[in-house]
């Protein structure tokens, strides 16, 4: 099979051709169909995040089934299907239960642990594998992964309707974020992003208002819209001073929701965040029930992701864009399709 091959920190990533994977007992491979690039995707291949020479990324990825290992039910070959970033060991009771994020054995996909789908066929186990609502692209089965985590950082936010948020960042995860904020009842959004397209994207997908910081404070633009400050910080940056931003945004009382991935050491004045009796949360991971929430939202067409995909490109030009994507860009969501 074709795919693109991380080599070195810092290094382009190179197109190779690898043995296609078997499916073993208990196991899927699947054959992919779309693949978005992801911000974590971005930082791993960076100079401050070690992975295994020969790995293959990509983990935000929807395809069918081409290949059923033995043991496996529930699923035929052809099927189109949207698979999780992460996979369990497949025998756990938390496995058996379809609750693979939540096995302890639990492995990530794309980061070198398990080869992810930068590559024409993925291969990992049915718990971590969704059928595709009826009508639903494989473009937008492919940003069900970013949907979910975006869900899950409210969910942990314990956003109520009525509430207002600041949502630090307009990448893929503060714009799914926001969407779900809207969803929620949010009664007012503002999103705060140095990049004017992004901002522009921001506002067409729903946002009251978005913001340069280097030039207002998001938090004063909530208060402006409703009298009141942000209940809730939704930091979706990943970034070495994001957090301290963060509890500088924050209310007193108020709730700040770490979604952003970042790899570096990071650090924020606690001395803040204490006089103002901040609550801090970090979110990972996923719940069967969001994955499935999100599924349904995004088939229903409660939730739209479409407008942030700006590019798309076949594999043999991933190197080219991954590489550009590590500077400042107008793009959004780059999806590979095959």
């Amino acid at each position: 099979m074709r795919a693109c091959v991380y080599r070195a920190p810092g290094a382009p990533l190179e197109l190779a051709e690898l043995p296609d994977p078997i499916a073993g007992p208990g196991e899927l491979v699947i054959r992919v169909k779309a693949c978005g690039i992801c911000g974590s995707d971005l930082h791993a291949a960076g100079r401050n995040f070690r992975m295994p020479a020969g790995t293959v990324m990509g983990h935000e990825f929807s395809g069918v089934i081409e290949t059923i290992g033995e043991g496996v039910e529930g699923f035929e070959r052809g099927e189109p299907v949207v698979a999780m970033s992460c996979v369990g060991c497949g025998g756990c009771d938390r496995c058996r239960a379809g609750e693979a994020q939540r096995c302890r054995e639990v492995k990530l996909v794309g980061f070198g642990e398990v080869a992810g789908a930068y590559a024409e066929l993925m291969k990992t186990r049915p718990a971590s594998v969704f059928k595709m609502p009826a009508g639903m692209s494989f473009k937008q089965a492919a940003t069900v992964e970013p949907l979910v985590v975006g869900l899950h950082g409210l969910h942990r936010a314990d956003l109520k309707a009525g509430e207002s948020c600041v949502v630090m960042g307009a990448g893929p995860i503060g714009l799914t974020t926001m969407l779900w904020a809207r969803f929620a009842g949010a009664r007012a959004i503002v999103v705060s992003e140095p990049n004017e397209h992004r901002r522009r994207l921001a506002l067409k997908m729903g946002a009251d208002a978005a913001v340069d910081p280097r030039m207002h404070n998001p938090s004063g633009r909530v208060e402006a819209l409703t009298g009141a400050g942000p209940q809730v910080i939704f930091e979706c940056v990943g970034a070495p001073g994001a957090i301290a931003e963060a509890t500088a945004y924050a209310q007193p009382g108020g709730r700040i929701a770490i979604v952003g991935v970042c790899t570096e050491e990071d650090a924020f004045p606690p001395l803040i965040a204490m006089r103002k009796e901040l609550d801090l949360r970090f979110s990972l991971g996923m719940e069967r029930a969001e994955i499935e929430m999100a599924l349904a939202a995004l088939a229903a067409g409660r939730i739209a992701t479409a407008p942030m995909i700006t590019h798309t490109m076949p594999l043999d030009a991933l190197p080219r864009a991954f590489a550009s994507l590590q500077l400042p860009t107008n793009q959004c969501k780059v999806m590979v399709e095959f």
